[in-house]
C-alpha cells in the first residue's frame, strides 16, 4: 500500500502498514530535529512491515553515519533488504535506495549527487534534505549545502512541523558561507516559531563566536539552555559555550562544561563528542598553556577505544585522536609516543590504499597535519610550521565547521610563536582576528606579538647601525658628491590572502572503499565548532 506522509507535504511512503508509516514519521522528526533517537521507532516500524524501504534506508544511513563498516551486520541487514525490495517502490524511494548503496560502498560524494537530484523533484523530502545537509558538512561542501537549502526552503509550508528545523539547517549553511546577518535573522525566525530548534541555536552560537563579545555568547546560551541541552546536538552547543568561557579566561567554567556535559557522550560511536572533547583539551593545554588534568585526557582516550582494533575513521576524526596521543611533551611518555607513531603509520598506509574520497583526504591533509601535531608534541615547532602553513587553505577539506577547524589554525599560530617566527605569527593572528574581531584572546595575542615584532625590528636596526656608520664614513672619504644609500629595514611580511574560492568538488572515488559517513550521531549530526 501507499500512505501519505504528514511531515513531508504531498509525498508518499510505500508500506503495507499505516501504523509503520506513523512510526517512520516519528523517526524522521527525531532524525531532522535532533530530538531523541529515531532507532526505536524504525525498529518497531520494521516489525510491522519488514519490507518498508524508507525505514531500511534510514536505519542503514544511521549505522553508516556512525562509521560502522559496510560488513557490520547492522548495515548488511538493511542494505540487503533494499537490494531485494527496491524494484517494488516509487521512483523517489528507488533513488533513496541508490543513495544508500552508494554510501555503503564508500561513495559519499555519489550519494550526495543522488540526494541532490531527489530534491530537484521533491524539495520537501526531509530525509533527503537532512542527509544532503550533513553530508555537505562531512565533505566541506558548504556552497552546495547553502544552495540546496536555498532551493528547498520556498516549497515548505510554515505550518509544517519540520519547517523551523529545516530553517535552522538553512541558517547554519548561511553562517558557514559568511552570510552571518541573514543567518542570524533566519535562526531567530525559526526560534520564534519553535523555541526548541537545535540547529538554530547552533547557527547563533557560531555567529556570536565570530561577531559578538564572548560574554554575550555565555549569556545567550546559558539563558536558553533548557531548550537545547537535552537534544542530540546539545553537547556540541555546550562545547561552543566552553569556547566562550575559554576566551574569557573562565577556566573553572570550561572544565565544568567538560565534566558535566561533554563527558556524558564520550563513547566510541559518538564521534562529534570525541572531536569536541579532544579539541577543547588540546586548545587548553597546547594553545593556552593550561592543565586540564590527566584524568580528563584518559576519559577522551577511552572514548577512542576503537583504535585498539586499528580502525581508521576519517582524517578529521583521526587528527583529533592524534591530539590526544601527542598532548604535552609526548616524548616523556613512551607509550603514547609509540601509539601516535603507530597511528601515523596506519594512516599513511591507508591513504595509499585506493583513490577513494577518504583516502584522498587522508593523503592530502590528514597525514601531514597529523605529522605536524606529533611534531608539536615533540616540540619541533619549525617542522609544524613547514607542514601546516602550505595547507591552511585546504583545512576545509577535513569537513566539520569553521569553528571546529580553527583548532588547526591556532595550533599553527602557537607553533610559529614557539619557533620565534614572530612576523609570521603576527600575520596569521591578524588574519584570524579580522574574522573574529571581538575575540579577547586574539586581541591580547595580537598586541603582545606586535610589541615583540617591534622589539625585533629595533634589534635588527641596532645590529645594522655599525654597518651603516661604516658605509657613511667610506662615503664621506670618497669623491665630493658621492653618496651612500642604506636601504631601509623591510616591513613585516604580510601573508597574501587569496580571493574566496569555491569549495572543492568531490574527489575521485573508488566505490570499493568502505569508509564513509552521513551522520556522526544517530538522530543528530548525520562531523564534530
Amino acid at each position: 500500500g501507499v500512505a501519505k506522509s504528514r511531515i513531508m507535504s504531498k509525498l508518499f511512503c510505500t508500506s503495507s502498514s499505516p501504523e509503520a508509516v506513523e512510526l517512520y514519521e516519528k523517526a524522521l522528526f527525531a532524525y531532522c530535529a535532533s530530538q531523541g533517537s529515531p532507532l526505536p521507532y524504525l525498529e518497531e516500524a520494521l516489525k510491522l512491515d519488514g519490507g518498508f524501504v524508507l525505514a531500511h534506508c534510514m536505519m542503514g544511513s544511521i549505522w553508516l553515519g556512525v562509521l560502522k563498516s559496510p560488513t557490520d551486520p547492522d548495515v548488511v541487514r538493511h542494505v540487503e533488504a533494499v537490494r531485494e525490495l527496491g524494484s517494488e517502490v516509487t521512483e523517489r524511494e528507488r533513488a533513496h535506495v541508490k543513495a544508500l548503496l552508494a554510501n555503503a560502498s564508500g561513495d559519499l560524494p555519489g550519494a550526495l549527487d543522488v540526494w541532490a537530484n531527489i530534491l530537484v523533484h521533491h524539495p520537501t523530502d526531509a530525509f533527503a534534505v537532512r542527509n544532503y545537509f550533513i553530508s555537505c558538512i562531512m565533505l566541506g561542501e558548504f556552497v552546495k549545502m547553502r544552495d540546496c537549502l536555498s532551493s528547498s526552503i520556498p516549497f515548505w509550508s510554515e505550518d509544517t512541523e519540520l519547517y523551523p528545523h529545516i530553517l535552522g539547517f538553512y541558517a547554519f549553511s548561511l553562517e558557514e558561507n559568511n552570510q552571518r546577518d541573514r543567518a542570524e535573522e533566519l535562526a531567530r525566525r525559526a526560534l520564534s516559531i519553535n523555541k526548541r530548534v537545535t540547529w538554530a541555536y547552533h547557527a547563533l552560537s557560531h555567529v556570536m563566536e565570530e561577531e559578538r563579545d564572548p560574554q554575550a555568547g555565555v549569556e545567550f546560551l546559558t539563558s536558553s539552555s533548557e531548550h537545547w541541552i537535552e537534544d542530540g546536538l546539545g553537547g556540541h552547543i555546550a562545547w561552543h559555550l566552553s569556547l566562550y568561557h575559554l576566551d574569557l579566561g573562565n577556566t573553572e567554567e570550561v572544565l565544568k562544561v567538560f565534566d558535566e556535559t561533554l563527558c556524558k557522550h564520550l563513547v566510541p560511536y559518538d564521534h562529534l563528542a570525541l572531536i569536541d572533547a579532544a579539541s577543547l583539551l588540546w586548545r587548553m593545554s597546547s594553545v593556552c598553556g593550561l592543565d586540564p588534568g590527566e584524568e580528563r585526557w584518559k576519559k577522551v582516550m577511552d572514548g577512542f577505544g576503537y583504535y585498539n582494533k586499528g580502525e581508521i575513521k576519517t582524517a578529521f576524526i583521526d587528527s583529533h585522536l592524534l591530539m590526544v596521543l601527542a598532548r604535552g611533551k609526548v616524548t616523556e611518555c613512551a607509550a603514547r609516543l609509540a601509539l601516535a607513531r603507530e597511528l601515523l603509520k596506519t594512516m599513511a598506509e591507508y591513504s595509499k590504499r585506493d583513490t577513494s574520497w577518504n583516502c584522498k583526504i587522508s593523503d592530502m591533509i590528514g597525514v601531514p597535519v597529523c605529522n605536524a601535531l606529533l611534531a608539536y608534541g615533540e616540540e619541533k615547532y619549525s617542522e609544524v610550521v613547514s607542514l601546516m602553513l602550505p595547507l591552511r587553505y585546504d583545512f576545509v577539506r577535513f569537513g566539520g565547521s569553521w569553528a571546529q577547524r580553527q583548532v588547526y589554525s591556532v595550533t599553527l599560530i602557537q607553533a610559529a610563536i614557539r619557533a620565534n617566527q614572530i612576523s609570521l605569527a603576527l600575520a596569521l593572528v591578524s588574519e584570524l582576528k579580522g574574522l573574529k574581531p571581538m575575540n579577547r584572546t586574539l586581541e591580547k595575542l595580537f598586541q603582545d606579538l606586535k610589541e615583540r615584532w617591534k622589539d625585533q625590528q629595533e634589534q635588527k636596526q641596532q645590529k645594522q647601525q655599525p654597518l651603516q656608520d661604516s658605509q657613511t664614513e667610506r662615503s664621506s672619504s670618497g669623491k665630493e658628491g658621492d653618496t651612500a644609500t642604506v636601504p631601509p629595514s623591510p616591513p613585516p611580511p604580510v601573508l597574501a590572502t587569496p580571493p574566496p574560492t569555491p569549495m572543492p568538488n568531490p574527489l575521485p572515488f573508488n566505490t570499493k572503499h568502505c569508509c564513509h559517513a552521513t551522520a556522526l550521531i544517530p538522530g543528530t549530526y548525520t562531523q564534530p565548532t
